[in-house]
């Protein structure tokens, strides 16, 4: 059981399973999700994942002077190295050429997470970011390890082409520490409910994306 479990009230487990169960995933794992929706997909995760080095700056800066959260944070950073190529080699592979990748419109629910994300590195402590941040890297580091199988099956990609997917392995490892630093502190009842509070926000954001790209029109259509 993961740390974040922990927070889960019926409703935040309830935002998690319509995550991991989410149209968008599901449809990926049975094949019948339509080729250019994983392209979509990827123009629209490259807005986050560019910015994902700076966020991750911002926080490790932020979390000064704790020397050992910042390290960890360093830790995890250091697993997304080589990240953002991966995700323009899986665009690529999805009929995506790279020059769409440098003017990407976002959608609004896309873009709406991203800036969840600089808000919460803006206002909030140190460990309500991590906790928010780490709840939507967790249950996405699952999706992705369990549906690049299915990109090789059902969309005859090879597995440099869905490494972007498998790579998140090395990620979900690295919080693992993090998880356990969290275990080790005592959270006042305030404080524990901020932290669900962030993590519904995360996942709330988290499901309108996915709600975003499998609705938004296709430029094919």
């Amino acid at each position: 059981m993961v740390w974040f479990d922990q927070l889960l009230t019926p409703e935040l487990r309830s935002l998690r399973e319509r995550i991991l169960h989410h149209p968008f995933w599901s449809g990926i794992e049975t094949g019948t999700l339509a080729r250019e929706r994983l392209g979509l997909f990827a123009l629209q995760d490259w807005l986050i994942v560019r910015d994902a080095y700076r966020l991750d700056g911002l926080a490790i800066a932020r979390a000064a002077p704790n020397l050992e959260l910042q390290e960890m944070l360093i830790d995890k950073l250091a697993a997304k190295k080589g990240g953002p190529e991966l995700l323009l080699r899986f665009g690529a592979a999805v009929g995506v050429p790279r020059a769409a990748f440098a003017q990407v419109e976002p959608l609004a629910a896309c873009l709406a997470l991203l800036n969840f994300f600089y808000w919460m590195v803006e206002t909030a402590t140190p460990v309500e970011w991590l906790v928010a941040v780490g709840a939507s890297e967790e249950v996405f580091a699952r999706l992705c390890l369990r549906v690049y199988p299915a990109l090789m099956r059902h969309y005859n990609l090879e597995a440099s082409q869905v490494a972007f997917f498998s790579a998140h392995l090395a990620i979900s490892e690295r919080l693992t520490p993090l998880e356990r630093w969290l275990s080790e502190r005592h959270f006042e009842p305030a404080e524990r409910q901020r932290l669900t509070q962030v993590i519904r926000l995360s996942h709330q954001y988290e499901i309108q994306f996915y709600d975003a790209v499998l609705q938004a029109p296709l430029a094919s259509s």
